[in-house]
């Protein structure tokens, strides 16, 4: 089988519109994702369309019928496609009789899971997508009726960004190649600037930091419309569905049969894999599983070194399992000297934010991964959020509901108790076009919220939602982190626990299968998972509390202050006290100094100290 992890892009125009790209401008476009794909190129241009891939060879690697855009044999239909699809043979299988017949009995002609996806939604329309179980971002385009699909997998492993231009719209895998097309607008969005404040997250209900680029949200199919004088998307499925209604078996065994078959499906590869190893509940899950299967594991581990002392018992407890496990353990310490440095790196190759101080170190182990040979890296998110993981948290939302008269809504709670800087607190500390923006990530919030209420199971409670809605926002969150800190080093991360199959079991179980309130201890939280692999794993593990990535950023952020100090683009959109108070004491004020940190770093570099005249343009 052919894997498919890569980047695309693309652009589509009216009928009767060119794409304005010349080759060699397309060429240059194309480059901004070479990361993502370092084996390979290709563009395709049709009528009014112009599709670009660049290949990360997972499986069949040195197959070169597995190039990318893909067409039929007659063709009239073109696919762009990043991601792995877990039940290809299944599918395959089930669509190999029509494809028999569509091209004269020639049927397939690659082993690649791409053209299964072409096939499926060939012979099938939008609707095959709910068949295909993996991850993905894909763009596919009928040239006969003249549409174009754009989609992503339910949970959002896959990123997908848009934006008009002005006679069609233009797409990426990221944000940073979307604004390097030389008819895309480029402009800071303030709306999301005060939500990066609130939340630390660079996308938020379709939304990103850039004015006018939109991401493809978790689950969503778009479909544009190629005649139309202006095509714009027109949403076909709403993001967010329950991914099942029927009540899901409480028996351990059968959690542990979901999660092991989903750890075994994300193992198919014809280049070496690797799993992270933190010494945590959900790591050590997925690497005890693979260790019983195999016996080359490598795995990995990232922590921060202060002072030439590891900050946390994680990576301890990492090389103690891998002696268990019998993996080959690999330790990648970040030290303070290096901190600053790798998090400028960072932020120049996204053209973004980072999210948390945790991307460095992950960014720092993918590369570490990538010098050893390996291309694809196993990690567990998703377990927290689908199992209920976070047990602080989710005991405040179960206080928050048992009030009689709570003094404000739950989905206000839910922001309020999670945010960096609550948007209350941004009052008197923006000015500008940025001053009272927090509107949005307040009716983002309670949006949400109702369908989570809406959409959650029978017999659920408002500490069900609140699960649900950590899912829609935390977890594609994370996943976001993920893919740009393993694709910069053409690193395939996957994650097991975010998976179809097991959100849909998941989010079948009641609240007492997942979370406990009022319970003390680490058993409150993960109680099946806990219970489905006691005896599977060391019991210190079985009942370690959840503990956060650690970097000692609160100590290690002082760097940052002449950056902050010095931001024109700050500057526009800051009060200068508020500015002058961060430079003075970055410590002491380190919520605010890693997000205007990050604000600076990215707003200088891609805006310069002229935003608010971009944005006037």
């Amino acid at each position: 089988m052919t894997g498919a992890m890569c980047g695309i892009l693309g652009e589509v125009t009216a009928r009767g519109e060119a794409v304005g790209l010349t080759d060699a401008q397309a060429e240059r476009w194309l480059a901004e994702l070479d990361h993502r794909g370092p084996d390979g190129r290709g563009l395709w241009r049709g009528e009014n369309v112009l599709l670009g891939h660049t290949r990360l060879a997972v499986r069949d690697p040195r197959n070169g019928a597995a190039a990318q855009p893909i067409t039929t044999p007659c063709g009239r239909y073109a696919l762009v496609y990043n991601g792995e699809l877990y039940n290809d043979a299944e599918l395959r299988a089930s669509l190999e009789p029509a494809v028999l017949q569509a091209t004269g009995g020639a049927g397939f002609q690659t082993a690649c899971d791409a053209e299964t996806v072409l096939w499926a939604l060939t012979l099938g329309g939008r609707g095959a997508i709910g068949s295909m179980r993996g991850m993905f971002a894909l763009a596919f385009v009928d040239l006969e009726t003249r549409t174009a699909l754009l989609s992503r997998d339910p949970l959002g492993v896959k990123p997908l960004v848009w934006a008009s231009t002005p006679t069609g719209l233009a797409f990426a895998s990221e944000a940073r190649a979307l604004v390097a097309h030389p008819r895309v607008r480029v402009a800071p969005d303030m709306e999301m600037f005060s939500t990066y404040l609130a939340t630390s997250r660079r996308t938020m209900a379709g939304r990103t930091l850039f004015e006018g680029v939109e991401a493809v949200q978790p689950g969503e199919t778009l479909q544009v419309d190629l005649c139309k004088r202006r095509p714009r998307p027109v949403q076909l499925y709403t993001p967010g569905l329950l991914f099942g209604a029927a009540p899901a078996d409480p028996d351990p065994e059968v959690c542990r049969s979901v999660v092991t078959d989903s750890v075994l499906a994300h193992l198919v590869s014809d280049v070496p894999v690797c799993a992270m190893l933190s010494g945590g509940l959900d790591s050590t899950i997925i690497a005890s599983i693979i260790a019983a299967q195999r016996d080359d594991l490598a795995t990995w581990c990232a922590s921060g070194v202060d002072g030439g002392v590891e900050v946390s018992p994680d990576p301890a407890e990492a090389r103690t399992l891998a002696g268990e496990l019998g993996t080959r353990h690999h330790d990648v310490h970040l030290q303070a000297a290096d901190f600053m440095g790798a998090w400028r790196e960072h932020v120049a190759h996204l053209g973004q934010p980072l999210s948390t101080p945790n991307e460095v170190a992950i960014s720092r182990l993918a590369a570490s991964v990538r010098e050893s040979g390996a291309r694809v890296a196993l990690s567990g998110e998703g377990a927290d959020e689908l199992f209920g993981g976070y047990d602080a948290v989710l005991s405040a939302y179960a206080a928050h509901g048992h009030l009689s008269a709570p003094p404000i809504g739950a989905a206000r709670f839910h922001l309020e108790a999670t945010a960096w800087v609550s948007p209350g607190a941004q009052d008197g500390l923006l000015r500008g076009d940025a001053a009272g923006q927090s509107e949005f990530v307040v009716n983002a919030y309670e949006r949400a919220y109702a369908l989570s209420e809406a959409q959650m199971r029978v017999g659920g409670s408002a500490l069900d939602a609140h699960l649900q809605l950590q899912r829609r926002f935390n977890l594609s969150s994370l996943l976001e982190r993920l893919d740009g800190a393993t694709m910069r080093h053409g690193i395939e991360g996957r994650t097991p626990f975010a998976d179809v199959e097991v959100a849909r079991y998941a989010e079948s179980l009641p609240m007492a299968e997942k979370f406990i309130a009022g319970k003390a201890g680490a058993s409150s939280s993960k109680v099946i998972l806990r219970r489905a692999f006691s005896g599977a794993i060391p019991e210190r593990v079985e009942k370690r509390p959840k503990a956060s990535f650690p970097l000692p950023f609160e100590t290690w952020c002082a760097p940052v202050k002449d950056e902050i100090a010095a931001s024109g683009f700050l500057a526009e959109w800051v009060e200068p006290e508020v500015l002058q108070a961060v430079a003075g004491d970055p410590q002491a004020h380190w919520r605010l100094t890693w997000l205007l940190g990050n604000l600076a770093l990215w707003g200088d570099a891609v805006f310069g100290a002229s935003s608010a005249a971009r944005r006037a343009a």
